[in-house]
This record gives structure tokens, C-alpha cells and sequence, in this order.
């Protein structure tokens, strides 16, 4: 009897075991990462960057204006097709891709990657900077062939130091090396052939702390070969450079144009030669980043607003005019209140009592406006805390990485949750991003006008560009083609041919307002002067404005 008791009592527990290994294999397939075939809502391929997610309550590593080069570890280059299947283009490994963009015939796609951004494969010492740094690739679509266009070449200026001919080690002991990796990112197809990137092979240093490393703007050929610096004037960095239809080429700049805080990131562009430099829209609206930028098939720019760092580079998507407008000036007026900056809506004030009839738009005016600017993601904002309330009393999330789209669509990265990284009231769910569908270039003021293309709870997609040739977006093959401006010895005698000019100046000439209330109360200086500190919460002229 007590045989078969025994028996029993073992063979129970042999079914236990089975039943909790099932159990197991179970939970181990459900968060597995199994993809699911579902047809997209685009009849066109979408390419994106891939990054691993570790649940609602880790956060991940995104690149953004304060550290560029903050990406997470197995990052791959996706390509998803209209199927919904899916196929790695190119796999990361230990490190990351960052940064696709597609050729104008759609043949080829150009992207960044990271040999080794493993803990183990940055330099404690040197803001954890990874030591490989990172190179520029492309993959030839077709064959599924992958180049690799630029090396880790240090080019540091020769004056300044007598410099080791290794970037990361001394040669000799009286030489200097600045011991982490060459950073090239961002390329941009020009349609000369060309390719312009941002690079810190020079090892310069921003001029403002809240960014590392200073990259500049560098052309190349398709190949690679003839790299040369047009980003002269890059004192703070550049990021992310990319070609406008009527040949410009815009880009993100840690220029403060005359304003002193240390956040602030403004849209600029030039001629791809590196000249005639103008502002497109001016970060003159407190402690914002204007980054992540597109066009849209109508013409306007794209222009994600957040919150350096905390915010992941997520925020609101302000959109405007690419050119000004006749008989009108380019920009508004200093005073924010003035008529002729829009008001913005950027999201719902909601109370804490949460009466239905509390819930208010939130409205923003910015000095300079430029014309035609608007939210096209009316229902948040790029502040340093958690995203607007949505009409239902959940967090309205946050959106990040435009990209022009076939019929005026825009493609971007929203996440749900509040989308910060503080406690502002709260910081979870962490962001999880996932791509998504933004029809026709129309404001949505509720993320319900949102499609959604692809969001596994897994992974957070990035940076999606459709793969479809430059004509199906904007009406043309490519970009109008601006040759390089020379001087050709006519213009002064004092100049002879291939000289170097140019004619520096400043926007406070025409645009300058010296009241000291700049739009506040008359008594909110106390009585102090016009320009002073910013101390006591002061919102002075001399250092939001310049």
C-alpha cells in the first residue's frame, strides 16, 4: 500500500513538472518577439531602425541633440514590406544602426552604424563615448550588397596640439589623442552625386555644454573619396542634414543666434556647397530643440520641438512654409503676442479635477514665427514633463521622427504614456515607439487620427523613410541641383579668383526689440534694467532673445 501510495505521489509530481515546463515553454513563446504578417496600410516599403525595448518600466537609449550618439545596443536596420513580413537588412550585433535615408531612385538606402556601443566599448572617461565610433554604409536594395563609404580618418586641426596619428592611443609619450571613436552620421544624397554627413573627425569641442561631440558638415563623393568640411561656421555641432526640393539643404544647429541658453537648437540651411547660410525657424521660445526635420510633398518643413534629454527626443511636430511668402515678411515679430505669430495649439491643459469643462487647448506663441506655422500634432507638446492629457484622461504620448510621405502623408514614431524621463507627474509606462501613419499633412488634434503601421511592445521602431522613388513624394526625380558659388576675380580687385568671401551679419539689425516687458507686464522687471540676468525667473531680453 504504501508502494502504490509512493508511486502515485511521484507520478503526481512528475505531472506537475510536465505541466510547469509546458508552462514555461508557454510564456516563453508568448513574449518571444514572433512577428504577425498584417498587410500595411502604404502600398510602399518602409525602411527603420529597429531598437530592443525592455517593458514598460526600463528606459531605453535614444539619440538625440544632448548626446547624438546615446543608441542601444542591437539595433538593426529593418525593412518592412507591404506584406507585413519583415527582413533585417543589416544586423548590429553588438552595436547600432542609426540614421537610414533613401537614395532618390530608391535603389539604394545609406545609414549609420555602430561597430560596439556595449558598456564594455565606451570610454568612462570621455562621457562613455564609444571607442569604434561610427561609419557611413550603404545597402544596395536589389542585391542586398552593403558598402562601407567612410573610415574612422582623424583629422584634427594641426595648430592646435601636437597630435598622436591614432585617435586612441599616444604614439609617443609628449603626443595628445582624444581617446574615443570618429563619429559620421547623418548622410544626406545631394543630386550633384554627392553626400553630405556630419563628422567630429576634427575633435573640435561644442561651444556650449549640452551636447558631445561637435559634429560638422562634410560633402563626399558616392563613393566615399574627396571628403571636405562645408560646415565652416559649425561652432556648437549640426545634426542630421537634408536636402530641401529647391536644392537647399537643411539641418539642426547648436547655434543660440545671440541667446544664451544652453538648450536651444535651431533650424538653419545653406547652399550645398557650404554657403549662404540663413535661419529657417529660430529656437527663441525658452529651453527647446528644433530636430528631426522633413518636407512634406506640399513644400512646408517638418520640424519635431522637444526638450533636450528628457524627453527622448520626443515632442510635438511643427510644420511651416519653405519659402516666404509675397509681400509678406519671412518672419513675425519679436513681441510672441503680436498678430503676426499664430497662435499654436499644443495640446489640452487638463485640471486636476478633471471636470470635462476644465479641459482647455493649450496655446503657444513664438517669437519670429515663422510663416504659415502650425502643430500638425495638435494634441501634445515637447515641454519637460509628461505629454498632454488626451479628451478621455489618458496621456496623449509624444511623437518624434517625420518623414515626407506620398500624398503629403508624413510618416513618425509616436509612443503612448507620458513620454519623459522624470517624474513630471510621472514617468511610466516608458516610451515605447512604433510607427504610424499621419494622412494628407492635416493637424490632428487627437491621436486617434493616428494609423498605425507598426508597434511591437518589444522593440521601439525608429526613423522610418518609405522606400519609393523622390518623384512619387515631391513631383521630380531629385532636388533642383545648385552649382558651388565661386569667385570668379570680377567682383572686387581686391578679391582675385578663388579668393574666399563672404558677408557676415545679424539678424538684431532688423530684428530687434528693446522693450524691456517684451510682451509682460510693464512692472515684471521691478524696475531693473531692459537687459539683465535671468536670475529671480526672470524671462529677461538679453538672454532668450539676444
Amino acid at each position: 500500500m504504501r508502494i502504490t501510495i509512493r508511486n502515485w505521489l511521484l507520478g503526481l509530481c512528475c505531472i506537475a513538472v510536465v505541466l510547469a515546463s509546458l508552462i514555461g515553454v508557454e510564456r516563453v513563446v508568448r513574449n518571444a518577439s514572433i512577428p504577425t504578417v498584417v498587410a500595411q496600410p502604404v502600398n510602399y516599403d518602409i525602411v527603420y531602425v529597429r531598437a530592443p525595448r525592455y517593458g514598460d518600466l526600463t528606459a531605453t537609449k535614444w539619440p538625440e541633440v544632448f548626446n547624438p550618439i546615446n543608441v542601444e545596443p542591437g539595433s538593426d536596420l529593418v525593412l518592412l514590406k507591404t506584406d507585413g513580413t519583415e527582413e533585417i537588412l543589416f544586423v548590429s550585433g553588438p552595436g547600432a544602426v542609426a540614421d537610414p535615408v533613401v537614395s532618390f531612385d530608391a535603389k539604394v538606402v545609406y545609414f549609420s552604424f555602430f561597430p560596439d556601443v556595449r558598456s564594455s566599448a565606451l570610454n568612462g572617461q570621455r562621457s562613455n563615448t564609444p571607442t569604434q565610433g561610427a561609419d557611413i554604409y550603404k545597402v544596395e536594395l536589389a542585391s542586398r550588397a552593403v558598402t562601407r563609404l567612410t573610415t574612422q580618418a582623424w583629422q584634427p586641426p594641426t595648430g592646435a596640439a601636437k597630435w598622436s596619428n591614432d585617435h586612441l592611443a599616444s604614439a609617443a609619450n609628449d603626443t595628445f589623442h582624444i581617446g574615443y571613436g570618429v563619429f559620421n552620421l547623418g548622410p544626406c544624397p545631394l543630386p550633384n552625386g554627392k553626400i553630405m554627413f556630419t563628422s567630429s573627425r576634427d575633435g573640435y569641442l561644442p561651444n556650449k555644454s549640452f551636447t558631445f561631440p561637435n559634429l560638422r558638415l562634410y560633402i563626399m563623393d558616392e563613393d566615399g573619396g574627396n571628403v571636405e568640411p562645408v560646415g565652416h561656421i559649425n561652432m556648437g555641432s549640426a545634426l542630421h542634414p537634408q536636402v530641401l526640393a529647391d536644392g537647399r539643404v537643411m539641418f539642426s544647429s547648436y547655434e543660440g543666434q545671440g541667446a544664451r541658453d544652453e538648450r536651444l537648437w535651431s533650424l538653419w540651411a545653406i547652399r550645398p556647397d557650404g554657403t549662404q547660410w540663413e535661419s529657417l525657424m529660430g529656437a527663441f521660445n525658452r529651453d527647446r530643440a528644433l530636430h528631426f526635420q522633413t518636407q512634406l510633398s506640399d513644400g512646408r518643413l517638418g520640424v519635431i520641438e522637444y526638450y533636450n534629454l528628457n524627453n527622448s527626443g520626443f515632442g510635438s511636430l511643427l510644420a511651416f512654409d519653405s519659402q516666404k511668402r509675397a509681400n509678406a515678411a519671412g518672419f513675425g515679430a519679436p513681441n510672441p503676442n503680436d498678430a503676426s505669430n499664430p497662435a499654436v495649439q499644443r495640446g489640452l491643459w487638463w485640471f486636476q479635477d478633471g471636470h470635462p469643462a476644465h479641459k482647455q487647448p493649450y496655446i503657444e506663441r513664438y517669437r519670429f514665427s515663422p510663416t504659415g506655422l502650425t502643430n500638425l500634432s495638435a494634441f501634445t507638446h515637447g515641454a519637460d514633463e509628461a505629454a498632454s492629457f488626451a479628451l478621455d484622461g489618458k496621456y496623449a504620448g509624444k511623437v518624434t521622427h517625420p518623414a515626407g510621405a506620398p500624398d503629403n502623408d508624413v510618416l513618425l514614431v509616436w509612443s503612448p504614456g507620458p513620454a519623459n524621463l522624470l517624474n513630471r507627474p510621472t514617468n511610466v509606462p516608458r516610451v515605447d515607439g512604433g510607427i504610424y501613419l499621419l494622412k494628407g499633412g492635416q493637424s490632428a488634434t487627437s491621436t486617434s487620427q493616428l494609423i498605425l503601421i507598426k508597434n511591437d511592445p518589444n522593440y521601439n521602431e525608429q526613423q522610418p523613410r518609405p522606400v519609393v522613388p523622390y518623384r512619387r513624394i515631391y513631383g521630380v526625380d531629385a532636388p533642383a541641383h545648385l552649382p558651388t558659388l565661386a569667385n570668379d576675380g570680377a567682383l572686387h580687385a581686391a578679391l582675385p579668383a578663388g579668393t574666399p568671401f563672404g558677408l557676415i551679419g545679424s539678424a538684431s539689425f532688423y530684428h530687434r526689440d528693446t522693450t524691456p516687458h517684451n510682451g509682460e507686464p510693464n512692472n515684471a522687471y521691478g524696475g531693473l534694467d531692459k537687459f539683465n540676468t535671468r536670475e529671480n525667473d526672470q524671462n529677461p531680453n538679453w538672454f532668450t532673445q539676444g
